[in-house]
């Protein structure tokens, strides 16, 4: 027998304390416990970011932070294919471009940067197709028609120069389960599978690949299959009867299958099976039942499953599955300290364990403040001028809050400094009076971006503040009123808002440029975010009243998890890893409730192991 220095290539050390994390195989003994530890595998599903469209049907992707969703079906209507696209980075989904054919049942695979669509039908009139769409990561564009035009072409595995997939079901009789090759440039005959079969699920390489269940003729819906490149082979039996499920892995020896229905139809199944090359194991129940979802030729070990029907969320679910020694915790909202205060139109700046708000309005302008430590908030001094909408920046030891309206309804240009323990007035004011304004950036080096003059138009203008006095920064492109946005002075981004609801537009210390555009209009009352520069942001609510939250890379802005309620007229600070949402409203009403958000985090699963 190995020992497990001839197997890791070191011995076993001693330890005192286990370190904070542990690579794959390493192993210690903790002389204080008088244990041997290290890193265990984990098994499990996680929540993913909600998709942007509900969705039937196929996905590609070879990496769990690189998936793509070949719109399909809306399953909550009859409402014919769609032809967007969508793509998931391990946080979230986000819109990518749109495919030429609106077709159903189209098989889509391959990385998301090198994918193929190809086959499926459309219902008025109902017609088959041949035809082909390649994705390069950025576009569509048409490839090699298929060599016979399929009803249902079960699956598309493989990367766009060397992929493979089978004709399920023509018009008519189902055909014999005929496959067909991809070279990147034209489809040609592949070994049949023997057996009419549709309605199955499909994941591997063109030289290796497994398909498993289906709707099948002379055989039940247990059956698999594995492919070597040039013929199929029957193989073991799942435990259990399914069709159109959802499945992954990247050879034959590398699969595993999710949910689906059984035959004769009987209803939606919740089971999860893997194969190793040898045998099947039922694995973790998903965390619902559904059928028809999308997923990608991700490794069995590392992947996602998403949309189907009728899920919780009807088309719209992600979930992740992880096979690992890390534990992974899904991003997400919770409830966080009452606000010893109500109010909508608020202002807050500092961190998620480290925040100030202050102002707002009720029935009417507040000059009210609290602070936050993470758990729980408590009343502070009260802001010198009262004030709602304005702009704000720094931390709970430094802070700045300028603009807004105060009582009667003057846009003020007053400037309040905060040192940890007082407001001050700063005879050091914004040039002119601006209400729904945007504020980022420290006491020293804030911004103010945009708002509402008191003539009522909106502002393209910027300030900066240095700690001596306002100067004039870069102009947006557009005037905005009420958007949402973070940053530092020299790194910000700004988004939402009226007029447009959607624009983003990023700043870099001196000019403003267009970014990628909200994937929800965001037009109305003001929204939250939360961010520490222009690459890393989340928004979230705005109105009317809404729960969706949206993260920006720099790039574009894709799927966030969702708020616990909904709110308008709110605020946030924070990063977009760590988050805080105060008070707000609908578009009317206010409260005293916070939300903190948590991206995804992984932490090493460290356990005991027994001795022999």
């Amino acid at each position: 027998m190995s020992t497990y220095r001839e197997i890791i290539g070191k011995k076993i050390k001693k330890v005192s304390a286990d370190p904070s994390s542990g690579t794959d195989g390493e192993m210690w003994y903790n002389s204080t416990t008088g244990t041997l530890r290290g890193p265990a595998i984990l098994k499990g599903f996680s929540a993913g970011a909600n998709k942007i469209n509900a969705t039937q049907g196929d996905g590609f992707g070879i990496t769990q932070n690189a998936m793509g969703s070949v719109q399909q079906l809306n399953p909550s209507s009859p409402s014919p294919a769609k032809i967007t696209t969508e793509l998931y980075d391990g946080s979230g989904w986000a819109s990518g471009p749109n495919r030429s054919d609106a077709l159903l049942s189209r098989g889509g695979g391959g990385p998301q940067t090198a994918a193929i669509a190809a086959g499926g039908y459309t219902n008025s009139p109902f017609t088959t197709y041949t035809t082909t769409e390649e994705f390069n990561g950025s576009a569509w564009t048409g490839g090699g028609n298929l060599g016979t035009s399929s009803y249902t072409f079960g699956g598309v595995f493989g990367i766009s120069g060397g992929a493979m997939g089978f004709t399920a079901r023509n018009p008519g009789p189902s055909t014999s389960g005929a496959t067909e090759e991809y070279n990147g440039t034209a489809w040609t005959g592949g070994g049949a599978i023997g057996t009419t079969v549709t309605s199955t699920n499909a994941s591997g390489a063109q030289d290796s690949a497994i398909i498993a269940g289906g709707i099948v003729s002379a055989a039940d819906s247990k059956t698999a299959w594995s492919y070597n490149g040039s013929s199929w082979t029957a193989i073991s039996n799942m435990a259990n009867d399914k069709f159109s499920g959802a499945s992954s892995g990247q050879t034959d020896s590398n699969y595993i299958i999710f949910g689906g229905s059984t035959e004769p139809p009987s209803g939606d199944i919740n089971k999860c099976e893997s194969w190793n090359g040898t045998s099947w194991t039922e694995e973790t129940n998903t965390p619902y039942s559904f059928n028809s979802g999308g997923s990608g030729s991700a490794a069995s070990t590392a992947t996602v499953f998403f949309g189907g029907s009728p899920e919780p969320s009807n088309g719209l679910n992600t979930i992740e599955w992880n096979v690992s020694t890390n534990a992974v915790t899904a991003a997400a909202w919770a409830s966080g300290g009452t606000v010893p205060y109500t109010s909508r139109q608020n202002m807050s700046f500092g961190t998620q364990t480290a925040a100030l708000n202050c102002g707002g309005y009720t029935t009417t302008t507040l000059n009210t403040a609290a602070e936050y430590d993470g758990a729980s908030w408590t009343a502070s001094p009260a802001l010198n001028v009262a004030a709602r909408m304005g702009g704000v920046a720094g931390t709970t030891g430094a802070g700045l809050q300028f603009g807004g309206i105060q009582p009667p309804g003057t846009y003020n240009t007053n400037v309040q400094t905060w040192n940890g323990s007082a407001w001050a007035n700063n005879p050091l004011n914004l040039s002119v009076g601006t209400y729904g304004l945007m504020g980022c950036g420290t006491q020293t080096a804030a911004l103010k971006v945009g708002g509402e003059n008191p003539g009522g138009g909106n502002y393209t203008s910027s300030e900066e503040y240095d700690g001596e006095g306002w100067t004039a920064g870069g102009a947006l492109p557009e005037a905005k009123y009420v958007a949402a946005g973070n940053g530092i002075q020299t790194s910000a981004v700004i988004a939402g808002g009226s007029p447009s609801g959607t624009t983003t537009f990023e700043y870099n210390g001196s000019s403003w440029t267009a970014g990628g555009a909200l994937i929800t209009g965001r037009p109305g009352t003001q929204a939250g975010s939360a961010g520490a520069d222009s690459d890393s942001n989340i928004v979230f609510g705005g109105g009317p009243a809404l729960t969706t939250t949206e993260g920006y890379d720099g790039t574009a802005w894709s799927t966030r998890p969702s708020l616990g309620t909904g709110r308008a007229s709110t605020t946030g600070n924070g990063t977009a890893t760590a988050g805080l949402m105060v008070s707000g409203g609908p578009p009317s009403g206010t409260t005293t409730a916070t939300e903190e958000f948590t991206g995804k985090t992984e932490t090493a699963n460290i356990a005991n192991f027994e001795t022999s």
